[in-house]
């Protein structure tokens, strides 16, 4: 994907940014700063390093085609390299290590600092210290990563105020306040100081954990946060008395519940908000329908679609949120499908609650489904039903076996209970069209994205179990028994004479009758195909999409019809005053 490629830089912020040097499981001192590693302080950065000015973490994504001369030293994300650098390495010399961390140093003079490390970070962010950019300097890749893995989680720009900072930098800064240096992570490359509009620091300390894993530095400020790469777990606050033994209280307990927040999304949200009105069955349509066009041609390691993943497994109770670098993993991905895990996402946006088994594996919802049916749980929406016995209907589950190494797992109706860790797939069924013999689902990692496909009905409208080009057969269909009418029996129903002549006149009447047409498919419209807006034929259709959108089924594309369709379309719709027609 080629982007422009755009600058968005940062005003200088104020506040305190270096990390005090941790250990994991340090004995932690009885005295205020009880939340800090014993004899240490947080460092408080002279004025010209105060939440120093830096680029925002928001370089766009562009071509990554601007790598200097290829060196042996690991690659970064971008697939960037940069050249080695000299320096004075030695204990207490310009450029030492105290970490001994290995990291080489880099050449990072201002012919490269606008180069990207990874999709949103440069060069020039990561040498970064009090205003002063490093002409050599050594950068961790791991931090890279993480960084990204936190820009991706968050959805915003990230702030870097503070990157690598030379021991002498360090010296400096400690030496002006009368205090000894600290063995910064900074000097060694693995740090970084940032923030995020409109986040606290204990926010973005939670998003730190969950996006980068659980052996890092994290130092919690008031509106920002210190992360370093230290591959082992240690953490304060720069606060002081309750408030740090709370921040502290709060990252353990995050820690230990195994990641995200539970019902917290940091990523962008749908296009749309979820729906509150209408039927179960309209609501999971509504949706799953307008998710493909949220993916377009993006795919499952993208890392513009990793937050939307992430959005997705935050449906399953209890289940871990996949860090940015295990969701941009091919071979990760290979071994961890999450079409389930969509199905999940689009039952609970649609507010199925507790009805619904979320799962990432579809044979636990269908059994789940398949008990309800036979015990005749009728509290329970979701029936499941062996493909031979139901139609499909909007917002129904179609569900098939699936292919492995060895073929198709065999799985039937009657074998999915049984145990056996069967691999199956399951669509949303969006759109029916009977007169056609065909019906729209959309599913979850086809093709390695979110996207809508057909399948082929018989002439009783049943679905064919095996279907053209494809491997595996469909052995169920779980039905959404919501108590409304399904599609089937709202086709039965007509318009009264007198309503259906008033409904034809006043579709005449609207300029925008023509707009109709073009948002039949998008809006999940059945029937009327070929049907031209003015006929009584457009009239019905129009009519039975109404009843399913709760609206007055008096099948005239009016005001109201239309600011629906709008909706449905996430305001893309027809614009005000020129209702559909």
């Amino acid at each position: 994907m080629t982007r422009p490629l755009t600058w968005d830089w940062a005003e200088s912020f104020a506040g305190p940014t270096d990390e005090v040097q941790a250990a994991p499981d340090a004995a932690w001192s009885a005295a205020p700063s009880v939340f800090r590693p014993a004899g240490e302080e947080p460092e408080q950065l002279s004025e010209e390093g105060e939440f120093e000015e830096g680029e925002s973490g928001e370089v766009e994504l562009a071509e990554w085609e601007l790598a200097a001369a290829p060196v042996e030293e690991e690659a970064f994300p971008s697939g960037l390299t940069l050249a080695t650098a000299t320096g004075a390495t030695g204990k207490g010399q310009e450029h030492w290590d105290p970490h001994d961390t290995g990291l080489p140093l880099l050449a990072t003079g201002a012919a490269v600092r606008s180069r990207k490390l990874a999709p949103n970070f440069t060069v020039g962010e990561l040498v970064s210290s009090g205003g002063r950019a490093a002409d050599v300097a050594r950068i961790d890749p791991a931090l890279v990563r993480c960084l990204q893995s936190v820009r991706d989680r968050v959805g915003k720009p990230v702030i870097v105020s503070s990157g690598y900072r030379s021991w002498a930098r360090n010296v400096e800064l400690y030496r002006a306040r009368g205090k000894t240096p600290t063995a910064s992570r900074h000097c060694s490359g693995q740090a970084a100081d940032i923030s995020v509009a409109g986040m606290s620091g204990l926010d973005l300390a939670k998003a730190i954990l969950d996006a980068c894993g659980r052996t890092l530095g994290i130092g919690i400020g008031g509106t920002y946060a210190h992360v370093d790469v230290r591959k082992e777990w240690a953490r304060w606050s720069y606060a002081t008395g309750d408030a740090a033994r709370r921040d502290v209280a709060a990252i353990d307990a995050h820690r230990a519940g195994g990641g995200a927040t539970p019902g917290r999304t940091y990523g962008p949200p749908a296009p749309t908000a979820a729906p509150t009105s209408g039927s179960l069955r309209a609501r999971i349509v509504e949706v799953a329908q307008r998710e493909p066009a949220r993916w377009g041609t993006r795919t499952e390691t993208d890392p513009a679609m990793t937050a939307v993943l992430q959005e997705y497994y935050r449906a399953i109770p209890s289940g871990a949120v996949p860090t940015a670098l295990e969701l941009q993993s091919s071979g990760w991905q290979g071994s961890h499908p999450w079409s389930a895990v969509f199905i999940s996402w689009v039952m609970s946006q649609a507010g199925a609650g507790p009805s619904f088994c979320y799962s990432t594996a579809h044979r636990v919802y269908v059994s789940a489904a398949k008990r309800n049916a036979e015990a005749g749980d009728a509290a329970n929406p979701f029936w499941a039903y062996p493909v031979e016995k139901i139609t499909p209907d909007l917002g129904d589950l179609v569900c098939a076996d699936r292919a492995g190494s060895a073929g198709c797992g065999g799985v039937t109706y009657a074998t999915i209970d049984n145990g056996t860790a069967w691999a199956t797939h399951c669509d949303v069924v969006t759109s029916v069209d009977r007169a056609a013999r065909r019906i729209t689902a959309v599913g979850g990692n086809v093709s390695d994205r979110v996207k809508a496909k057909t399948f082929q009905l018989d002439a009783q409208g049943f679905l064919l179990p095996q279907q053209p080009n494809e491997t595996c057969r469909i052995f169920a269909v779980v039905k959404v028994r919501d108590g409304t009418g399904t599609q089937r029996e709202l086709e039965d129903e007509e318009l009264e004479e007198e309503s259906l002549v008033r409904a034809v006149r006043l579709n005449s009447s609207y300029a925008g009758a023509v707009h109709w047409p073009g948002h039949r498919a998008a809006t999940g419209l059945a029937g009327a195909a070929g049907s031209p807006p003015t006929s009584a034929a457009f009239a019905r259709a129009v009519a039975r999409w109404q009843r399913r959108r709760g609206l007055t089924p008096d099948g005239v594309v009016g005001p109201d019809t239309g600011d629906e369709v709008s909706r449905v379309l996430g305001g893309r719709g027809v614009p005000p005053g020129d209702p559909p027609g």
